[in-house]
C-alpha cells in the first residue's frame, strides 16, 4: 500500500464510508500533487535562464523585493487559509453561511493589504534601498490583489482542489512564457515583478469566475461584525503562520543588510531549489487538513495523537529518502537548476538547507494539521515564536561573518528546533490525558 492509499483508507475508516472518503482524499492528493509539481517545475525551468540573463546581483534585488511583497501577502492572508478552511469544511452544505465567510474573508484581506501597502510605500526610501526597488514594489501590487482574489481556503474547505490546480497552472504557465518573451537583458530584472503580477491577477480572475460558477459565490457587502469575527478566528493561526513565514523568509531581507546583492542572489537560488523539493511532499499533509479539521472535532486528544502518529511515521520515512537524494546529488541538481558551473556556489548552501525538506514537512503535519486542528493554536504559536526569535538572532549574529552560510544554517536549525518544540507539546498533551 502506498502513502496515498494508506492516508485515504485511514480517513475513510473515520468517516464510516471507505469508498467515499478514499475518493475525496486521494482525489485532492492527486490534484495537490499536480499543483505542487507545477509550482516546482515551472519556476525551476525559468531559474537558470533568469540567473544567466539578469545576473546574480540583479536577481538578488528581485528576490529582495519579491520577499517584501510575500510579507504583504502573508499578512493579508492572515490565518484565513486555515481558519476559513476549517469553517467552510464544517458548514459546506449551508450555501448562505459559506457565502458570508467568503465575502467577510475577502474584505478582511483587502483591508489588511491596503493598509500594509500604504505603510511600506511610505517607508520605501528606507526599506527598499535600491533605486529600482520602490518601482518594483508598485509593479508587484498586482501580486497582492491577485492573491486576495484567489480564495484557496474556499476550494480547500470544499475539497475541490482540482480547480486550484487549473488556476495555478494557468498563472505559472503565463509567467513562464512571459519570462522568455520579455526578459532579454540584465536591465530587464525589474520587470520580473510585473510578470509575477500578471500571473497572480490571472489566477485571481479565474478564481472569482470558478467560485461563482461552482459554488454560487457572489461578491457583496458584509458587516463590520463579520469582518471582526474572521479577524478573531484567524488571529491565533495568523501568529503561528506569520511566525513561520518570518523565520523561513526573513533570511533574504536580513542577509541583504550584510552581504552584496550577488550573494543574496546565489542564496535565493539555492533556497528556491530546496522549497521546490519541499513542494513534492506537501500535498499529502495539505489533503488531510480539511478532513482532519472535521474528524478531530469532539474526539479525545489521545485518539487524535494516535492517528497523527500513524500518518507521520510513513510520511517522514518517504520525505527522508527525498532529502537524502537531494543531499547526495546536490552538485548535479545545482548544475541543472541554478545555471551550470558558474553557480556551483549554490551546492554547499543546498546541502546545508537539505534538513529543511524533512523537518519543514514534519512541522506542517504536526503543527498545522495536528495542533491547530486539536485547538492548540496558542501552544503552536509559542513554539513558532521561540523558533522565529532564534532564527532572526542567529542570522543577525553570524551573517556578517559567514554570509549566506549563516542564513542556510539558520533555516535548517530553526526547522529542527520547531520540530522538537511541537513534539514536546504533543507529549505534554498525551501525558495529561
Amino acid at each position: 500500500m502506498n502513502l496515498k492509499e494508506g492516508i485515504g483508507k485511514l480517513v475513510a475508516k473515520l468517516n464510516g464510508s471507505e469508498s467515499g472518503a478514499l475518493k475525496k482524499v486521494t482525489g485532492n492528493f492527486i490534484y495537490l500533487s499536480v499543483l505542487n509539481a507545477i509550482n516546482l517545475l515551472l519556476p525551476l525551468i525559468t531559474l537558470p535562464y533568469i540567473l544567466k540573463v539578469v545576473g546574480k546581483g540583479n536577481y538578488g534585488i528581485y528576490a529582495y523585493v519579491f520577499t517584501l511583497l510575500q510579507y504583504v501577502i502573508i499578512i493579508a492572508t492572515y490565518g484565513f487559509n486555515f481558519s476559513a478552511t476549517k469553517q467552510i469544511s464544517q458548514c459546506r452544505d449551508d450555501k448562505e453561511k459559506v457565502n458570508v465567510i467568503y465575502n467577510s474573508v475577502m474584505a478582511s484581506k483587502l483591508i489588511i493589504a491596503m493598509l500594509l501597502s500604504v505603510i511600506l510605500l511610505s517607508l520605501s526610501r528606507f526599506v527598499m534601498k535600491d533605486e529600482q526597488a520602490p518601482l518594483m514594489f508598485i509593479y508587484g501590487l498586482g501580486m497582492v490583489l491577485g492573491d486576495i482574489l484567489t480564495p484557496l481556503w474556499l476550494f480547500q474547505g470544499m475539497e475541490k482542489m482540482k480547480y486550484m490546480t487549473l488556476v495555478n497552472a494557468s498563472s505559472k504557465i503565463l509567467f513562464t512564457v512571459l519570462v522568455f518573451i520579455v526578459i532579454k537583458k540584465a536591465d530587464d530584472y525589474f520587470l520580473l515583478i510585473l510578470l509575477n503580477s500578471a500571473g497572480y491577477m490571472l489566477a485571481g480572475l479565474l478564481s472569482l469566475w470558478l467560485a461563482s460558477r461552482q459554488f454560487g459565490m457572489r461578491l457583496r457587502p458584509v458587516s463590520a461584525g463579520d469582518i471582526l469575527y474572521q479577524m478573531k478566528e484567524g488571529s491565533a493561526v495568523f501568529g503561528s503562520t506569520f511566525g513561520m513565514y518570518l523565520y523561513r523568509n526573513a533570511n533574504i531581507i536580513i542577509l541583504k543588510q550584510f552581504v552584496p546583492n550577488e550573494v543574496v542572489g546565489v542564496y535565493s537560488a539555492a533556497e528556491k531549489v530546496i522549497k521546490g523539493f519541499q513542494s513534492i511532499v506537501a500535498p499529502a499533509a495539505q489533503a488531510l487538513f480539511p478532513h482532519l479539521s472535521l474528524r478531530f472535532k469532539d474526539r479525545p486528544d489521545r485518539d487524535n495523537i494516535a492517528l497523527l502518529k500513524r500518518i507521520s511515521v510513513p510520511f517522514s520515512g518517504l520525505v527522508l529518502l527525498l532529502a537524502t537524494a537531494v543531499l547526495v546529488f546536490a552538485p548535479w541538481i545545482s548544475d541543472i537548476l541554478c545555471g551550470g558551473v558558474e553557480f556551483r556556489s549554490c551546492v554547499p548552501l543546498i546541502r546545508l538547507m537539505t534538513p529543511v525538506i524533512l523537518f519543514g514537512e514534519i512541522n506542517y503535519l504536526i503543527g498545522i494539521v495536528g495542533l491547530i486542528n486539536m485547538n492548540r493554536q496558542k501552544q503552536f504559536f509559542r513554539s513558532v515564536l521561540v523558533t522565529g526569535v532564534f532564527s532572526v538572532a542567529f542570522i543577525v549574529i553570524f551573517a556578517g561573518r559567514y554570509g549566506a552560510y549563516a542564513a542556510a544554517a539558520s533555516m535548517s536549525l530553526s526547522e529542527m528546533l520547531l520540530s522538537v518544540l511541537c513534539l514536546c507539546v504533543l507529549i505534554g498533551i498525551a501525558k495529561k490525558k
